[in-house]
């Protein structure tokens, strides 16, 4: 994904409810999921301290890795996905919480229900969730709609 198409998917002062989102970039190879992971961190750390201080919500944030493909990176290749490591997915969300400790935590829950599909699931059910995953969906505390109200 290029450093234009990352600038394009964050969108931090619109509301998601209001506009379209862009198409899932599907990841091809461990060396791409690294490659956005690092142009992503560019983009989430110049924002984390003040989305944090003002306790705002990540609603842009958690879109834009959606939309970036890096939540469908453990997505089998025979299931469309690029299937990388799971030393790969520790690497990418590593550099992610580097720049972003507040994100580090939330894909927890959706990787390990990708991983149960993928080691229990028949191959119809691993049809239809990691297609899901691959359009946009998400697994765990990732999927849950975020709160409008404040935190406080």
């Amino acid at each position: 994904m290029s450093a234009t198409g990352v600038e394009n998917l964050l969108q931090p002062s619109r509301s998601l409810d209001s506009i379209k989102p862009p198409a899932v970039h599907r990841l091809r190879s461990d060396q791409e999921a690294i490659k956005t992971a690092h142009q992503i961190a560019k983009e989430l750390e110049a924002e984390a301290s003040a989305r944090d201080r003002e306790r705002r919500l990540p609603r842009a944030e958690i879109e834009l890795l959606t939309r970036s493909g890096l939540w469908g990176i453990t997505i089998p290749e025979a299931f469309g996905g690029p299937g990388v490591s799971h030393s790969t997915l520790v690497e990418v969300f590593a550099i992610l919480a580097a720049a972003d400790p507040s994100l580090g935590q939330i894909p927890h829950n959706h990787f390990c229900v990708i991983d149960a599909i993928r080691l229990d699931g028949t191959d119809d059910q691993k049809r239809f969730y990691f297609e899901q995953v691959l359009a946009g969906k998400r697994f765990g505390n990732a999927s849950v709609p975020l709160a409008r109200s404040s935190t406080r």
